[in-house]
């Protein structure tokens, strides 16, 4: 390929990846005028950071502004994975209206993943642990699949407390991704992801404290939904194993381990809303610092997404245990002595 062709493709790269960031940042500003006509406004409560009724309506933007990149790239998403974002994003914007029941939200998803899962998405190798490929039958790999996809995408949903910090760190797990794509010339991943970046890229610049508008249900259930979707899609193609992509989304899934674990631990109920997530404690450790807090969160998600990416070892064994080392260290240095 010559030069002449690279560079006009590097041209037609940056401005499409300028045009998603642009048509995100548009609609989101847009949505912050017209989401109060539409009962799209988070409202403070004691569980929440914010002091005043904000729009709740970001999810739509980043959506939308990620289609807008489909239209260009006919080689990422099949249409059965559009559906169910689009049926996640639904759910999301029903649930920030009328706060659905829990329980009524977390069928709904089992059976959005179905979807999926009936479509042929599965994992049913589960890496190398010493010396022994873990190969489950198709039946256990799916039901597994399942529960993983909707736990992380609770995952991401309880990592959107501050501002910004949803979408800093989905930013960088799906740049992670996009690296992959590059690496190993798939442009169904690297055109996705970036199409996702981009458009997150766009929302976060009125995310940023002090935040005009949230991602919403609408956007956090929705990102955690793709991350897992392009998550399976590389383990599939080799270019990563299932145990590394704990290290690539570390901060969302160590925060709901260790919220879990916390819970178990003092005989509450696990799936009781409280603040003792890691950037409720950060939080309260800068001094009540948005900005300081998910700063420090995305060093972290950088760091472990970079020992994701630059960890190789045969075994998968052995990144488990860093994983699980890590789980440790992060229960013990981010649990106060009142919680332990």
């Amino acid at each position: 390929m010559n030069s002449q062709i690279i560079l006009e493709l590097d041209y037609k790269l940056f401005f499409l990846s300028a045009t998603i960031i642009i048509i995100s940042y548009v609609l989101s500003k847009i949505l912050i005028i017209v989401s109060p006509k539409f009962s799209l406004l988070a409202s403070p409560n004691k569980r929440t950071m914010h002091m005043q009724p904000t729009a709740n309506s970001g999810g739509i933007a980043i959506f939308t502004a990620f289609i807008f990149g489909k239209l260009f790239f006919d080689s990422f998403l099949n249409t059965a994975e559009i559906v169910v974002l689009f049926m996640t994003l639904c759910l999301g914007i029903y649930d920030d209206r009328q706060n659905i029941r829990s329980t009524y939200k977390l069928i709904i998803l089992i059976g959005i993943v179905l979807v999926l899962v009936l479509n042929g998405l599965s994992i049913q190798s589960l890496g190398s642990f010493a010396g022994y490929d873990l190969t489950l039958p198709l039946i256990v790999a799916e039901v597994i699949l399942v529960f993983t996809f909707v736990g992380f995408i609770n995952a991401m949903n309880l990592i959107d407390g501050l501002d910004g910090l949803a979408a800093s760190i989905g930013i960088i797990i799906i740049s992670s991704f996009a690296y992959l794509g590059y690496k190993y010339d798939d442009s169904f991943l690297f055109f996705t992801s970036l199409s996702y970046v981009c458009a997150l890229m766009g929302f976060f610049i009125l995310n940023w404290k002090p935040a005009k508008i949230f991602m919403g249900d609408s956007g956090s259930l929705v990102l955690g939904l793709f991350i897992a979707i392009i998550s399976v899609h590389s383990i599939k193609y080799d270019y990563i194993s299932p145990v590394s992509v704990l290290l690539l989304a570390a901060v969302p899934i160590l925060d709901t381990l260790i919220v879990l674990i916390r819970r178990i631990s003092r005989g509450k109920n696990p799936f009781v809303a409280d603040r003792t997530h890691i950037h409720h404690i950060i939080f309260g450790q800068q001094r009540k610092n948005v900005k300081v807090t998910v700063l420090i969160l995305a060093l972290i998600q950088l760091l472990f997404t970079s020992i994701g990416l630059g960890f190789k070892v045969r075994d998968d064994l052995v990144s488990l245990i860093v994983f699980i080392l890590m789980l440790a260290i992060f229960y013990l240095l981010l649990t106060p002595k009142r919680y332990k």
